[in-house]
């Protein structure tokens, strides 16, 4: 039987799925958010997260949730819900497909659950501490590839206000030292392609919402989730760091950043 935290998990992130499908192609009203216009909320991102937080509450009202717009539910659980409803509103809102939906599951403050789903690509991946990772019911794999120059890898820039402590903190020390850097901007769907093997590694400073569920799928897909000085992250942060990668250039992307 389907451990009923991941089903419930999966459930949330397909209606939310729907939600920002309702949404998609339509004008949409933006909130600018920290003062930075390239920055904003949808109201597909405010929806999305209402129908997660609905599915979630109505299945395990005693647990403590987290969601990037609105939502902080503090129940003095040991489990502690992570919600991004949609990682990637400029994408959305610009027609750019890498947008998704993701849920994660902290137990004590360690990361045991992730549910990504990528909207556009209809791609569900799944996963459980202890149980390996899933894409659309298929088990994934990170990649093979050993040789940081030859890696295919993501960054993230980040917004205007906050692009030049991104390039100071881990952009400048990394460009030259890898192989080929996209820049997907969605944090949740590099993390996807990662641990499907896609890509060989992911960089990024943000927020725990971003990352918890990715960290998840890339662990249980046999990957290496740490922070810049590669220890376990601390999830309880505002905002935190991590490396995510496949674990075979995981010390050359940790003594670059050196």
């Amino acid at each position: 039987m389907e451990d009923q935290f991941l089903k419930i998990a999966k459930q949330a992130a397909l209606e939310a799925g729907k939600v920002i499908q309702k949404y998609s192609g339509k004008e949409q009203h933006k909130n600018i958010k920290h003062g930075d216009p390239t920055d904003y909320v949808t109201e597909a991102d405010i929806e999305a997260e209402k129908t997660i937080v609905k599915i979630l509450t109505t299945s395990f009202p005693d647990h403590n949730m987290l969601g990037e717009e609105q939502t902080k539910i503090e129940k003095n659980s040991k489990y502690t819900w992570v919600i991004d409803p949609l990682d990637g509103s400029i994408s959305f809102g610009s027609g750019v497909p890498y947008f998704s939906v993701s849920i994660g599951l902290l137990e004590e403050g360690i990361p045991v659950l992730g549910v990504i789903y990528n909207v556009s690509f209809k791609q569900l991946y799944w996963a459980r501490k202890g149980q390996g990772a899933f894409l659309n019911g298929k088990a994934i794999q990170v990649s093979q590839k050993n040789n940081l120059r030859e890696s295919v890898s993501s960054l993230d820039f980040g917004h205007n206000v906050k692009r030049q402590y991104k390039l100071d903190l881990y952009v400048n020390k990394l460009i030259t030292k890898m192989g080929y850097i996209y820049s997907f901007g969605s944090a949740v769907a590099s993390l996807g392609m990662v641990g499907d093997g896609t890509l060989d590694l992911y960089v990024n400073y943000a927020y725990p919402w971003d990352f918890v569920a990715g960290a998840v799928i890339v662990r249980e897909a046999g990957g290496k989730v740490t922070d810049f000085e590669g220890n376990e992250p601390d999830w309880t942060k505002e905002r935190l760091n991590i490396v995510a990668s496949n674990g075979l250039v995981h010390e050359a992307i940790l003594e670059a950043l050196r």
